[in-house]
């Protein structure tokens, strides 16, 4: 069984299958447990020993390996043994928290099979080249196992592999792929995230692989195969089965490939690649296709008629791309198969127009229908789904859709995920949602509903995401956090009218990582429990009248990525503990409450944060010099890879992603001041970061520290109180797009080196005292005068008063002036070389002449030089005689 690793169901499946594989010795072997007449050799245990030195942790899992205890190698951990010979034939360490190094000594194990090291640190190390000399090896696990460097070519000796799994490293190709042509044994094969941007013969090293069954290459940066005529046609009918290529760069000239040379192809992913055209016909050539994903592509025109020939297809997903036309005609297509044998239906983000058809309630087998994302518009009744009584899945988000149900309607069905989003369901809280038990995911954002939330609805007790946000719903939060919904990990009340206080019941809710409740009517102070969250990533309750001093206990929600808490009433100090216990923050918005005091030097321990935002609040003292310390600010983030890794989700970028849950992936959004203006920030938060400490009370001069944030793209310190010198070193600040110290006491000149800033496009310095000339740039000349008014002393362009010393004008026009300045300049020059001429002549002959021809006056001349020089000799000499006399006294 391949082991897979991605969000689809089929594909976890594989992978649990396959950790189920890893946990279990392979068939013929023994751990020697029982078995007191074969031991392991000497030599090999000793290898094993050497082994376990390379590793700095992970014993715990090693710890049998050695002990007195135990001497035999074939019993120890993750050890597996041939039971005639004792020869060590399996290494089995997969996720065993291992951090350091892959011994050599691997050399002396001879007979070994299979080896996996898989989900374990090997800190950026190269994969050993000595692992080509394993001449026995047959499955090679290093998956997600922090390697880094080339592949090496030498695994081209391992004639016998069958399965090599180097997937989601940090790895990459030198040259290209023919190392892998001669892997002619290989079963399975997965380098998903490995880069190979230059393996411009990917595809043709693949041809020459007969065996091959599973074939990942997910996230690979592969080219796109332009000639495909020109590979070998090896018929791979009866091996390859599986094949994920999604997320790379393939174009449509791959379908071919696919089409003609796979007929028993059960899964394809071609996701987020750049397919574009119609999709050719395949007609006969895939009836075993089970999983068909082109999601995230340009592919163009309509839905293929081959694909109602797919009778084993179980998910199709064409969601996001440019597919147009109807979906009366798909349902028409898939009446090729007997009962509409189709389990799953995704139509998403197509421009799919017209109204649903009904005919879709003849699609008896139907258990997931995702038509999200479309332009489908329209009213959706029940007959609709009279006879989808499989149904577990119900996507109809982002659509013109209004569902018309009778009030005493049952369905048919039971739905385990619901996403209703923007379709009109309202006024009233859609009463058929109470017969829908086994729901874990409910969103009905944006639906339309202006009431108060039933008692009914708490008693759906396995709802584990649940968004409501952006509707009209009222009343108070008591029912629902105390009484029910306790084990949901994602809840969004936001943009309702929500009102009262917040009970004291989140001790109930610990498996929560998202709560939103932004934009309500809620006030009161924040009740101690919510301390009790201790996954929380997110805490927005910006919006709303809450007051009093956050509770102390909040420093125990120590996953805490993002806070919102802006525009509420909010006092006490500024806490420092955020500083000392909430070190994933990665936003910090504070913004319009009432907090006071200085700025805690804890907070400069906030290492992942990127934006910094404590503005309009009662904030007094010097801006710590300690900012510096905020190094997401100084560092791009060139490690794309996702952090702040929990339970089941995780932090990437400004989102919170759900490992096994499938299309219920948070977005954190906020709002920027950005140039002047309010920009709301979500997805393209990006390499954002922005310092905001505007509109409060602080003093002192501004720390030259806080520019060496050299990412730093917007930096606000308006409306304080700030004295002493802008610093040179906010040359330094190289990506800064958005500046603004206006309203302070800064005086003395603006720094030449702000002419450095190139990308800088807004910048206010008004209402200071600074002076002086405005310094030559581009960007500088350009920005808004505004920008430097209430300046007295300031002049230069783009301010109209000039410096002193500057040039004015003459009354003249220019041309003329131009004109008569250059004649007196010409008329000028033209007397000085003249009188420079006849000077040099009459000096000259003057005295040269008169010493030239008479002999008298040339006799006397030389006679006088002679005698200055006699004196000058004699009166030295006497000089220096004097002066030794005077020494020697």
């Amino acid at each position: 069984m391949i082991k897979v690793m991605g969000g689809r169901s089929i594909k976890l499946l594989y992978a649990f299958l396959t950790l189920f594989l890893h946990l279990k010795p392979a068939h013929g072997f023994t751990s020697g447990v029982g078995n007191d007449s074969v031991k392991c050799i000497e030599k090999e245990r000793q290898a094993l020993l050497e082994f376990k030195k390379g590793f700095v942790n992970g014993y715990y899992r090693l710890s049998s390996w050695g002990s007195e205890d135990e001497k035999d190698c074939c019993n120890w951990e993750g050890v597996h043994c041939n039971s005639q010979t004792g020869n060590v034939l399996e290494l089995n360490l997969y996720s065993s928290g291992l951090r350091g190094m892959i011994s050599p000594s691997l050399l002396e194990l001879p007979y070994l099979t299979y080896l996996d090291l898989s989900y374990n640190d090997f800190n950026q190390s190269h994969i050993p080249k000595f692992i080509g000399s394993l001449g026995n090896l047959k499955s090679l696990y290093l998956s997600e196992a922090n390697l880094n460097g080339p592949i090496p070519h030498q695994l081209g000796n391992l004639s016998l592999l069958q399965n090599l799994y180097l997937d989601n490293n940090d790895l990459k190709i030198v040259e290209n792929l023919e190392w892998l042509s001669r892997l002619s044994s290989i079963d399975e094969l997965d380098l998903s995230s490995t880069n190979l941007s230059i393996a411009n013969d990917w595809l043709e090293v693949l041809s020459r692989l007969p065996k091959l069954s599973g074939l990942i290459l997910a996230s690979c940066d592969l080219p796109p195969v332009v000639d495909i005529s020109s590979l070998p046609h090896i018929n791979f009918s009866k091996s390859l089965t599986i094949i994920d290529l999604s997320t790379n760069r393939v174009s449509q000239s791959i379908f071919p490939w696919l089409f003609n040379y796979s007929t028993s192809l059960v899964d394809i992913d071609l996701s987020n690649n750049q397919l574009g055209g119609s999709i050719p016909d395949a007609s006969g050539n895939m009836n075993s296709l089970r999983f068909l994903y082109l999601d995230d592509n340009q592919l163009e025109g309509g839905v293929p008629k081959f694909f109602g020939n797919m009778c084993a297809l179980q998910i199709l997903s064409i969601k996001n791309n440019k597919l147009s036309g109807q979906l009366v005609g798909l349902t028409h297509n898939l009446s090729g198969c007997v009962q509409y044998s189709v389990e799953r239906l995704f139509l998403q983000g197509n421009q799919m127009k017209g109204s649903v058809p009904k005919s879709i309630g003849n699609l008896s087998m139907l258990q997931s229908l995702y038509l999200g994302s479309n332009l489908l518009e329209g009213e959706i009744s029940e007959q609709h789904f009279s006879n989808l009584s499989r149904l577990k899945v119900l996507w109809l988000s982002n659509n013109s859709l209004t569902l018309k149900f009778s009030n005493d309607w049952v369905p048919p069905f039971h739905l385990r995920s619901i996403d209703l989003s923007s379709c009109n369901l309202g006024p009233d809280f859609p009463k058929w949602l109470s017969t829908q038990r086994l729901v874990y995911h409910l969103d009905i954002s944006y639906s339309g509903i202006s009431d108060t939330i039933p008692s009914w609805f708490w008693n759906l007790s396995t709802v584990s995401y649940l968004n409501l946000s952006n509707n009209k719903l009222s009343g108070f939060l008591n029912s629902l956090l105390c009484l029910g919904l306790v084990q949901s990990f994602y809840l969004d009340l936001s943009n309702n009218q929500l009102s009262g206080d917040l009970p004291d019941c989140f001790m109930q809710w610990q498996d929560l990582v998202v709560l939103n409740l932004a934009n309500n009517n809620l006030s009161g102070e924040i009740p101690s429990s919510m301390g009790s969250l201790i996954k929380l990533m997110v805490l927005d309750l910006s919006y709303n009248s809450f007051l009093g001093e956050l509770p102390l206990s909040l420093q125990n929600c120590t996953k805490l990525s993002f806070i919102n808490l802006r525009d509420n009433l909010f006092s006490g100090k500024l806490p420092a503990w955020m500083g000392e216990s909430l070190l994933s923050l990665v936003i910090l918005n504070l913004q319009s409450n009432k907090f006071h005091g200085c700025i805690p030097l804890q907070l400069c321990q906030l290492a992942h944060i990127q934006f910094f935002d404590l503005s309009e609040n009662n904030i007094s003292g010097n801006i710590p010099q300690c900012l510096y310390n905020l190094t997401a600010m100084t560092f791009k983030n060139t490690n794309n890879r996702p952090t702040n890794i929990g339970d089941y989700a995780y932090v990437d970028g400004t989102q919170v992603k759900f490992v096994f849950f499938v299309g219920g992936n948070y977005v954190f959004k906020t709002i920027v001041s950005w140039k002047g203006q309010s920009y709301v920030y979500g997805k393209n938060f990006g390499e954002m970061r922005s310092i905001d400490l505007s509109s409060n009370k602080l003093t002192g001069k501004i720390p030259a520290e806080i520019f060496s944030l050299t990412e730093l793209k917007a930096l606000n310190l308006a409306g304080n109180m700030l004295t002493g010198l802008i610093p040179q070193g906010i040359g330094r600040l190289k990506q800064l797009e958005s500046l603004d110290l206006s309203s302070n006491q800064l005086f003395g000149p603006i720094p030449a080196s702000i002419a450095d800033l190139n990308f800088l496009s807004f910048l206010n310095l008004s209402y200071n005292k600074l002076s002086g000339r405005i310094p030559t740039g581009t960007q500088i000349q350009t920005a808004n005068s505004s920008g430097f008014i209430g300046n007295l002393a300031l002049c230069g362009p783009p301010l109209t008063p000039k410096c002193p010393g500057d040039v004015q004008p003459n009354a003249e026009s220019p041309k003329d002036g131009s004109k008569n300045n250059q004649e007196d300049e010409d008329e000028f020059l033209k007397c000085l070389y003249i009188g420079m001429g006849l000077g040099f002549t009459v000096g000259f002959w003057g005295v040269c002449g008169s010493l030239m021809w008479n002999r008298s006056w040339r006799h006397l001349y030389f006679r006088l030089l002679s005698n200055l020089n006699d004196w000058f000799y004699v009166t030295m000499m006497l000089n220096i005689a004097r002066l030794k006399r005077m020494f020697q006294t």
